[in-house]
């Protein structure tokens, strides 16, 4: 508990990952340590990983100015971020937080959105809770929260 520095956070442009970036950035701001912000941008297996995808790319610049932003807001400094290309947003998650030695990472989930199952988590989450090289926090809304006026963002 007390080793928690390094907090990974993979972000979109939802309100999930906004609520992430509050947990680690107090976290973060708590005990002196680093937050690292992450977005992927997931290429179709058509086309070659290292395709110049131009509206992706400042799409995700974007999401990312938004996300150094909210962290500031929460008086997180020295924030790094991060914008790659992956076949999926999983294993690239995984290999950051191992480059960057994250001891979390801390990934925001949309309110749950089935009644076949309730505590489906999705493949990305599914991936990191079985493959990640630290610990992963998971910041889910209860879906009775979307509803009260607060409403959810779409992409």
């Amino acid at each position: 508990m007390d080793t928690w520095q390094t907090f990974l956070v993979p972000v979109a442009s939802d309100r999930a990952s906004m609520e992430a970036i509050a947990v680690a950035a107090a976290a973060a701001k708590a005990r002196r340590g680093r937050l690292h912000l992450l977005h992927v941008i997931e290429v179709g297996r058509s086309m070659p990983l290292n395709v110049e995808l131009d509206q992706e790319s400042r799409r995700a610049q974007q999401i990312i100015e938004k996300a150094e932003a909210a962290a500031a807001e929460f008086g997180c400094q020295g924030v790094r971020s991060v914008v790659v290309q992956a076949r999926e947003a999983g294993p690239a998650i995984v290999e950051e937080a191992r480059s960057q030695k994250a001891d979390v990472i801390v990934l925001g989930l949309p309110p749950f959105e089935g009644e076949d199952r309730p505590f489906a988590l999705g493949p990305t989450a599914e991936y990191l809770l079985r493959h990640a090289p630290c610990e992963v926090w998971l910041i889910r809304r209860p879906m009775r929260d979307a509803y009260r006026g607060g409403g959810l963002e779409t992409r």
